[in-house]
Formats: C-alpha cells, structure tokens, sequence
C-alpha cells in the first residue's frame, strides 16, 4: 500500500469516526453552544469543512505551480469562519461539510504515490487528526445534552 493509500485509508476511518457522532445528534442538538466552547455542532461541521477547503487550496496549488502556500494563522482563521458560517442553515452547512470533503479527497487522490513528510502532515492536519481532535469534544457534548 502507498503512503497517498494509506493517507485515504485513515482519513476515511477518521471521518466515519467523526460523523458518527453527528449522526448520533438530533436536529435540535446542531444549534447549542458546548460543542467546543461556545460553538455549536453546526459550527464544528463549517470549521472542519473550513479547513478541507483551505487544504484544498494549497493543494491544488502545488499542483498547479509547484509552490504550497503557507497555512494562515490558525486563531484567525478559525474565528474568521466562525463569524462567516455562524449564522448558515444546517442543511448548507451539512452540503458544505459533506462536498468539502470530496474536494479534499480529490486532491489526496492526485497526490504522488509517496507524497513528502510535509504533504503527509498537512493531509493528516486537516484530515484524521483534525476529526480525532473533535470526536472527543463531540463526546461530552452528546454525553452533556442527555
């Protein structure tokens, strides 16, 4: 198996991981803050698919030129979609979330067979350690709102 294979093998068990706990939340459940400080489970899913498509960005990128961009500061980053994304319906935050998703896989799947330790950690960044870093928020969320 290549390194590009089992970047996809991981991010995928991490994403199964992650949006089993969504599915687990009733409608009402995606509105209340406590998911991760004061943000919501809606906002959990924007920043998370945030992040896929500013991965997607500098992937496409390095692509397209050679050069990978530099990530942005990361607190202003996440506030930024915050503000942009707070008041969004579930149902385009779910479809941005879900088609964010693709977009990053796509650009994994163009990647090189054995992609470099760089590449690899910013797959895993924005990938399956981004969704293990929120499993455990999501936990003591659902585990709060019984």
């Amino acid at each position: 198996m290549s390194s590009k294979d089992a970047l996809l093998a991981e991010e995928d068990r991490g994403w199964h991981a992650l949006c089993a706990r969504f599915a687990r939340m009733p409608e009402d459940e995606f509105a209340k803050p406590g998911a991760n400080g004061e943000w919501t489970p809606k906002d959990m899913m924007a920043h998370v698919a945030a992040w896929h498509a500013q991965t997607v960005d500098r992937f496409e990128c390095l692509r397209t030129t050679g050069d990978l961009p530099d990530v942005p500061d990361v607190d202003t980053f996440n506030e930024r979609t915050y503000q942009e994304c707070k008041d969004m319906p579930l149902h385009d935050v779910r479809a941005m979330f879900e088609s964010s998703r693709h977009r990053f896989r796509e650009e994994i799947a163009m990647l090189p067979a054995e992609p470099t330790e760089r590449v690899r950690m910013i797959v895993a960044a924005n990938g399956h350690d981004h969704y293990d870093e929120h499993i455990p928020q999501l936990e003591a969320f659902l585990g709060s709102s019984k």
